[in-house]
């Protein structure tokens, strides 16, 4: 099903970033405008531009016949003009606003996609005909990303809700769609069992002191951006723990999201103790149900003994489990999986091309039924542990049905009906902007 995900999640966001883009203004030369939108205007060698990227990265740059090269040039200008329309609707949002923090944060993301595309940093300047700096400071492709980042900030405040799919949904995708559903690889059903590695008791006792301490300070005046960087485990401490944003509500863990939204600016949060750790939280901006926050994550170290201890547990939680006792009683019991643990440890079915090198090993080799040797896993950057899960069937490559996919079609579904409404959005958008096609 991937491929039939990353198919939407592309339609969902296809814009290339490569191509030029000007606001008009006085005095500028509009020889090769090809449509304007709003006050944008879009140029021919924008679409040049465009086109010529598409086909160099499809391998099809010189092979192309003119009627396809037409078609193709059509395609690209309905989407700039979608992306121009969407454009004009975000600026007329005056809760959206784009800073030069976030175009440098942009670009440099895209500065590393490029470099994959173009395979190393020095065949992309090349195809760019610019240095990594000229192209940062580029004012076409600044003006790009800002215009991106307007997009996409509209987007997440009109669509940050998935829509409701109901089983109808769900068929009515599957029909539209069965017989260019790609097949559905190998797949695994399994249950499974965590013990974390966590820290002894005093350690946590430590971090909480420190939280407190750092706090007062903080309150007190002391330089909340030093303290991200010297004490702060989070990959955002050496740049003071800014998390960029702003983002809504939904986009961070529980806990942490109630105390952010109830602070004021400039604010500092008490210590927030989440499963990522110990948070320090500080509100930097609000723009309405928008915010962007700095942290500071402290996180009790753990020790090889620590490392032991926990492996020694999952094995005598195994070694239970072989002499008899119930596999999903043991998960509700000990498991430290939030997620699975009420369910009995049930993991659901996994492709066996998503698993890591050592689970693939483990599972490939196992027999229905059987529980795997304890496996040491990193949940996260912060979070590590031991796994072992129980092998419930195998389920070999097949063409997707309602019936055996429903979960995987439903999500599919989901992307497929957020698609629709945003289609319709910009279709009403484009009644209600000015678009002349030259």
């Amino acid at each position: 099903m991937s491929k039939v995900l990353l198919a939407f999640a592309i339609a969902l966001s296809a814009t290339s970033a490569f191509a030029q883009t000007h606001t008009l203004r006085e005095g500028d030369q509009v020889d090769g405008v090809v449509a304007v939108v709003g006050k944008h205007p879009i140029l021919k060698s924008n679409i040049d531009a465009q086109l010529q990227l598409m086909l160099v990265q499809s391998g099809r740059n010189g092979s192309v016949t003119p009627d396809s090269v037409a078609i193709i040039r059509k395609q690209i200008l309905q989407s700039e003009i979608d992306q121009k329309v969407l454009l004009v609707k975000a600026e007329q949002d005056s809760n959206i606003s784009v800073s030069e923090t976030e175009i440098d944060e942009q670009l440099g993301e895209r500065i590393k996609t490029y470099e994959r595309q173009f395979g190393s940093r020095a065949e992309m300047e090349k195809a760019f005909g610019k240095s990594v700096a000229d192209i940062q400071a580029s004012p076409e492709l600044r003006e790009r990303a800002r215009e991106q980042i307007y997009i996409e900030k509209l987007r997440g405040s009109r669509f940050s809700k998935p829509p409701v799919v109901s089983r109808r949904d769900v068929q009515e995708f599957y029909l539209a769609y069965k017989d260019s559903l790609p097949s559905v690889g190998e797949q695994v059903e399994l249950a499974t069992l965590v013990k974390l590695i966590k820290a002894k008791p005093g350690e946590d006792v430590r971090i909480k002191a420190l939280a407190k301490k750092l706090v007062d300070s903080l309150r007190n005046g002391s330089n909340f951006s030093d303290f991200a960087k010297r004490y702060s485990i989070h990959s955002t401490g050496a740049n003071g723990g800014d998390l960029g944003g702003p983002y809504p509500r939904g986009t961070f863990i529980a806990d942490f999201e109630a105390a952010a939204f109830k602070l004021k600016i400039g604010e500092i949060s008490d210590p927030v103790e989440t499963d990522q750790g110990t948070h320090i939280i500080k509100l930097l901006e609000r723009k309405g149900e928008e915010i962007r926050v700095a942290q500071i994550l402290l996180k009790a170290s753990a020790s090889g003994e620590d490392d032991d201890n926990a492996r020694r547990m999952i094995l005598q939680v195994r070694d239970s489990i072989l002499n008899g006792a119930d596999f999903n009683r043991m998960a509700r019991l000990h498991s430290d999986d939030q997620e699975t643990r009420e369910n009995g440890g049930y993991l659901g079915k996994i492709n066996l091309s998503e698993l890591g090198p050592e689970q693939r090993g483990v599972i490939d080799s196992m027999k229905t039924d059987e529980v795997s040797r304890p496996m040491k896993i990193s949940f996260s950057k912060t979070v590590t542990g031991y796994q072992i899960v129980k092998l419930l069937r195998r389920i070999t490559s097949h063409k997707p049905t309602v019936e055996s996919d429903y979960r995987e079609l439903e999500y599919a579904a989901t992307q497929w009906k957020q698609l629709k409404t945003f289609q319709k959005f910009v279709a009403d958008a484009r009644k209600e902007v000015y678009v002349e096609i030259r």
